[in-house]
């Protein structure tokens, strides 16, 4: 050791502290794997809050409150949840198009679909489940560069501008046909049109066939579109239009003709004193000109100007040549099943690009795959639109996905459009136009068995089989919520929980009983009878806890009152009695074993069937009328007598073992010599005198020395300590004997 500070012969005094154990993190973890509505499955998420939990993984409903109260019960003491979404084979995540496919998570997200170029849908949902089929998302870009407004015709035979024909103008402008389509104002209205590919209508003066595109009740409009080669008749003010037995008639200037335009990209803008010519028609006087962005809505009424400026070229592309990269994205819960409001926009990305290689100004990813990968909490990306308009002559050119150098993506032209809610009505001027709606559907919850989700035993084992590992995740609480929909499964799901903390031996497990041998059954003796016969079933463990009861609470997310298992509550106190007092004092009895949140019980058991209860290793939870509902015992699931029979000790040892073999692992690789067998005694013996001052233990005795540790042992390089300890009993009887003397009988007399 280096002194410093010495310029001159001396001495300087230091003290190094090698008495001093902390304690490892941990003594707070539970586990819970559980059917949520929402989240990553077969991943381990951790939240320390009931509303950390309702975010992440949804709120309760009526297949899995029992699984979501075991979890928020258990948070209610103060302990942190490492919670596991189940899988299932019914699981899927919502898709706007295509058979929907199940994304457990990010992990798998990434390994399986994010690079594959099979994926049928553009966006899925970010869980898998129903909640996601109320999600929509709707995606602008740059779109048409102008509307031209053209005339009503007066004279002459009324043309369809086909889309992606060729455009010139009389000024020089040139481009090519975003959309074209004709808006009628309708008065005199009799039915409703239905919009539709096939659905035709008459105009009176004409006889001719058009397409409904759209309709819109309440401004009465109705979009048309007209067949390929256009119609003979006159479109005019005044005349019939009908489909079946719908009529109405086309108002006093009710005729709107627009031209959307895509202009080359030398081009100069078409204006209002050009005449417009396509590739087979005669020349148009253009009556005006206007910005289709500024019109242009997601949803009727809403316009996306509102929402953030036109995208166009972003800084990144534009430097390299490139062009229309820039779209914005919004996810919207449409029928409100997340939110609790129908349309609410839930996320919006704004100028996110087409490029592969896009960056923000200050140098962030800004690929619109990858930052919907990042950012978003509700969707992931599937696939790349195709059903776009292209600017180029080559469509190919400007595929979405590639580098921005001197490319000029593809636009969108939505040939479905966007349908408003709840009327499921076609927006007007969607149809064509450069807003894309994705409406994600076909996700799928759990399948329902009983009152509980069906979810096998080879997917609760996979779940749990998350936190074998002692090294990697720590934990002290397993918690089993409800035993299984059958006699069968449970003891499977219990037999699987006893084989990992029996492996692990650094944490508990806490069983409850089935909720058939407690709910509904009025007679308590029978309650009795098949709680033991069920527990009975089920192996010794000092690892294990069972406990006796349901009980009844207000579930305020559905304004209902549940009865629910209570081994969240079990273990809950036994972690507000380790963070209050120690972890080596009971968590039963009116001091610190009284249950939270509890209205009543389903099965409060009388001192007989107690005492055949406690018999059996099942601790009884009892309603004490003024004392409240208590935890009346504290015996673990081992099956026969011994000091581990006892939570308290069994609790000891975990902490106890967890901090010394802490202590222990510092000695690896050092020099196995009796300095360091000495050293590690002068650590581990002050720790246990504080354990012992803290009424943990009543003696110890830590012996590491050659007589435990001979040559032939050193030479193998092993290290051995064994240490002592007598544990702390708790009182589980009390015996008070009063008794009534003569007078005049002195006490010292009797009392021996």
């Amino acid at each position: 050791m280096s002194v410093s500070n010495q310029l001159s012969p001396g001495v300087v005094i230091q003290e190094r502290d090698l008495t001093a154990v902390t304690t490892p993190v941990g003594l707070n973890v539970g586990v819970l794997a559980a059917p949520f509505t929402k989240g990553p499955v077969e991943e381990i998420f951790e939240v320390s809050t009931e509303r950390d939990l309702a975010a992440v993984f949804g709120e309760p409903n009526d297949y899995n409150y029992e699984y979501w109260f075991t979890a928020s019960q258990f948070l209610s003491y103060g302990g942190v949840l490492k919670a596991i979404r189940l899988n299932a084979a019914s699981l899927k995540n919502a898709v706007n198009t295509g058979t929907a496919p199940l994304i457990k998570n990010l992990q798998e997200y990434e390994t399986t679909y994010e690079s594959s170029n099979s994926n049928a849908w553009e966006y899925a949902a970010r869980d898998a489940g129903a909640l996601g089929n109320s999600l929509g998302l709707f995606v602008t870009d740059a779109g048409p560069d102008q509307i031209a407004v053209l005339p009503a015709p007066s004279t002459g035979n009324e043309w369809e501008f086909v889309n992606d024909e060729a455009l010139t103008a009389s000024s020089g402008a040139a481009g090519k046909v975003y959309k074209y389509a004709i808006r009628l104002t309708l008065t005199n209205i009799v039915g409703t049109f239905v919009p539709g590919t096939g659905t035709t209508i008459s105009i009176g003066g004409s006889a001719e066939a058009v397409d409904v595109v759209a309709y819109d009740a309440g401004n009465k409009y109705l979009e048309i579109a007209l067949p390929s080669g256009g119609v003979t008749g006159i479109l005019a003010d005044g005349q019939t239009v009908t489909q079946g037995t719908n009529t109405a008639d086309i108002a006093a200037t009710g005729i709107e003709r627009r031209l959307y335009i895509g202009k080359n990209a030398s081009s100069i803008d078409f204006a209002g004193a050009d005449s417009v010519t396509d590739t087979s028609s005669t020349a148009v006087a253009i009556s005006s000109v206007r910005d289709d962005y500024a019109e242009r809505e997601y949803l009727p009424g809403s316009k996306w100007i509102n929402v953030a400026a036109r995208p166009g070229t972003s800084l990144h592309a534009n430097s390299v040549g490139g062009e229309n990269d820039e779209m914005h994205i919004l996810v919207v819960d449409i029928d409100g099943k997340i939110t609790g409001q129908p349309g609410a926009v839930v996320e919006r990305f704004i100028a996110v690009s087409k490029a592969s290689d896009a960056k923000t100004s200050i140098g962030e990813v800004n690929y619109y795959k990858e930052v919907l990968k990042q950012s978003s909490e509700y969707v992931y990306w599937g696939s790349h639109e195709t059903a776009a308009f292209s600017g180029s002559a080559t469509a190919s050119d400007g595929d979405w996905g590639a580098a921005a150098a001197n490319r000029r993506f593809n636009l969108l032209r939505s040939a479905a459009g966007s349908t408003a809610f709840p009327s499921g009505e076609i927006t007007i001027g969607s149809v064509n136009n450069a807003t894309f709606y994705y409406r994600l559907a076909s996700g799928a919850d759990y399948s329902a068995s009983g009152a509980l989700y069906d979810v096998s035993n080879v997917d609760i084992a996979t779940a749990y089989e998350l936190v074998e590992d002692p090294e990697s995740q720590v934990i002290d609480y397993i918690l089993a919520g409800p035993a299984g929909s059958d006699e069968a499964s449970a003891i499977a799901k219990a037999t699987t929980l006893t084989a990992i903390v029996e492996s692990r031996k650094d944490c508990m497990a806490f069983l409850s009983p089935l909720r058939s041998d407690v709910i509904g059954v009025s007679n308590t003796t029978t309650v009795t009878t098949n709680l033991v016969n069920y527990f009975n079933q089920l192996p010794s463990s000092n690892y294990v806890v069972f406990d006796s009861g349901y009980k009844y609470i207000y579930d305020k997310y559905n304004d209902v009152y549940r009865y629910v298992p209570c081994n969240g509550d079990i273990a809950g106190l036994i972690l507000e009695t380790a963070l209050e007092e120690e972890p080596w004092f009971s968590p039963a009895g009116f001091q610190r074993g009284v249950l939270r949140n509890a209205v009543k019980l389903a099965y409060s058991p009388n001192k007989t069937q107690r005492d055949r209860l406690y018999a059996n290793r099942i601790n009884p939870i009892v309603s004490f009328p003024g004392q409240g509902i208590v935890l009346f015992g504290d015996k673990t699931a081992q099956g026969f007598a011994s000091a581990f029979d006892r939570i308290n000790v069994r609790r000891l040892f975990l902490v106890v073992e967890r901090v010394i073999g802490e202590v222990a692992k510092q000695q690896l690789f050092e020099q196995n010599d009796d300095a360091q067998r000495s050293l590690f005694v002068n650590i581990v013996e002050p720790y246990l005198r504080d354990v012992q001052g803290r009424r943990g233990i009543t003696d110890y005795l830590v012996k590491c020395d050659e007589t435990n540790n001979p040559p032939e042992s050193v030479d193998r390089g092993e290290f051995y300590a064994e240490i002592f300890i007598k544990p702390t009993r708790t009182i589980n009887y009390i015996t008070l004997t009063f008794v009534a003397t003569r007078t005049g009988v002195s006490f010292s007399e009797v009392a021996n």
